[in-house]
């Protein structure tokens, strides 16, 4: 196994066989990615081999603010793929940054999966907590396989009028926020759209389609062209947060650009 997927993998054993046997700990895939960064994206399948992982690479002498492909360290992905704080304890007790943000300006602590992973950096950073992913007063509830298929087919309706009406907006793109941010930029490009002839983008990830289907809640990720202001970001938010209400489905959103619209599935 190679192993750069061996640290994804949460494969201990591997791991430390490729580094007995002389492996550069701070080598870097062909994305930009070192073994730390690849072992920080396994806490989404395992967080406790996850952190086993980046311990032994760190005590071989990982740098922990390596930054990636795209700008982000280890640190920010343990952040976007924990379900728990392990892996992310581990690395700020290991002298890793919380106060950090991505390629496009995004805190770490609005880009975090869980809540207690997003409460856990803001108290290290000393920051305020992030604004609010909970859905509002709508109960979660896990929706069934047959939910979910008519909920997609309801939101993809929706994307395709945003689509239409000027936005690039996609469905089930990327894993993370800046992975579906960089699709659309991808998608915007290959359709001849610059930012000038852009209204936004919208889109949700695998992370958070898995999340919808465990609570009936779908989170939307959006920005406003062309700079991503704060009033391009809100006036997109709103035309997004009116047609999803327009179709039909009740939407949790304060009105701020940096907070993503909740879409409830469950009526």
């Amino acid at each position: 196994m190679d192993v750069f997927e061996a640290a994804r993998d949460g494969d201990l054993a591997a791991v430390r066989a490729a580094l007995d046997a002389g492996f550069d700990v701070a080598a870097v895939d062909e994305q930009g990615w070192s073994l730390l960064h690849r072992a920080a994206t396994g806490a989404e399948a395992d967080p406790a081999r996850a952190a086993a992982v980046l311990a032994a690479l760190l005590d071989a002498g990982a740098p922990v603010e390596h930054p990636g492909g795209d700008g982000r360290t280890a640190l920010y992905l343990a952040a976007e793929f924990s379900q728990s704080p392990e892996a992310v304890e581990l690395l700020i007790a290991r002298g890793a940054d919380p106060d950090i943000t991505d390629g496009h300006g995004n805190h770490v602590t609005v880009n975090a999966w869980a809540p207690e992973v997003a409460a856990l950096l803001a108290a290290a950073a000393g920051v305020g907590p992030p604004a609010p992913d909970e859905p509002g007063p709508a109960p979660e509830r896990k929706l069934s396989r047959a939910e979910w298929r008519a909920a997609k087919k309801r939101i993809g309706e929706v994307l395709a009028g945003l689509d239409a009406a000027g936005f690039v907006a996609l469905a089930d793109t990327g894993t993370t926020q800046s992975d579906g941010f960089d699709d659309c930029s991808e998608a915007a490009g290959e359709r001849g759209r610059g930012p000038d002839g852009l209204v936004g983008f919208c889109y949700y990830t695998r992370q958070d389609a898995a999340r919808a289907r465990k609570t009936g809640h779908l989170l939307l990720a959006f920005w406003g062209a062309p700079d991503g202001s704060t009033r391009k970001m809100e006036h997109a938010g709103e035309l997004v947060v009116r047609a999803f209400r327009g179709a039909g489905f009740p939407v949790d959103w304060n009105g701020a650009g940096d907070s993503r619209p909740s879409v409830d599935l469950t009526g």
